[in-house]
């Protein structure tokens, strides 16, 4: 019986708990992806958990932080003159967004003081972790064809892997 390695073509059934750095949990749909083990990019938990698995098989696979969007830093949340930021597009729980000097200004409007913007630098979804359940379908050899990076074809458990309110899981 074949097992999951590299250059094989994989599919799998899965589905993704997420939780956010608040610890509220979301629940994904089941769907299925595709890919070539060892050329398509996956989550190194993922990877590692699915080496040498069998069709059948089940793995649960912790992903933290780390691999996703990385840990929520407190040293990027930030108190900023508010003089300096347009004023109506400053609302508590909003992203501010502003071009300067041919660059992107993008904060998460924490609070508003007197004169004193708290702002959040981290990406939105800094510090969501996940939980796959996964189900290997199919295991085969992966032709010449499908042995091509997925950033010409798509179809990794990356670009399969959202939430229900569209929390995609990649970097």
């Amino acid at each position: 019986m074949m097992q999951v390695k590299e250059c094989m073509k994989v599919t799998i059934d899965f589905t993704i708990k997420t939780t956010t750095k608040h610890g509220e949990t979301q629940q994904s749909p089941p769907a299925t992806c595709t890919f070539v083990y060892g050329v398509d990019v996956q989550y190194p938990s993922v990877e590692a958990a699915l080496m040498n698995k069998k069709v059948g098989d089940r793995v649960q696979v912790y992903v933290p932080p780390e691999e996703i969007f990385g840990p929520h830093d407190p040293e990027l949340v930030r108190e900023l003159p508010r003089s300096d930021y347009k004023e109506e597009r400053l609302r508590v729980g909003k992203v501010y967004r502003e071009m300067r000097n041919r660059s992107l200004v993008e904060f998460l409007v924490l609070e508003l003081r007197d004169d004193v913007i708290v702002a959040d630098f981290n990406h939105p979804n800094a510090g969501a972790s996940a939980e796959f359940d996964i189900v290997i379908r199919d295991i085969r050899e992966a032709s010449k064809e499908e042995m091509r990076p997925s950033c010409q074809r798509g179809g990794t458990v990356r670009s399969c892997a959202t939430t229900p309110d569209g929390l995609l899981l990649s970097s």
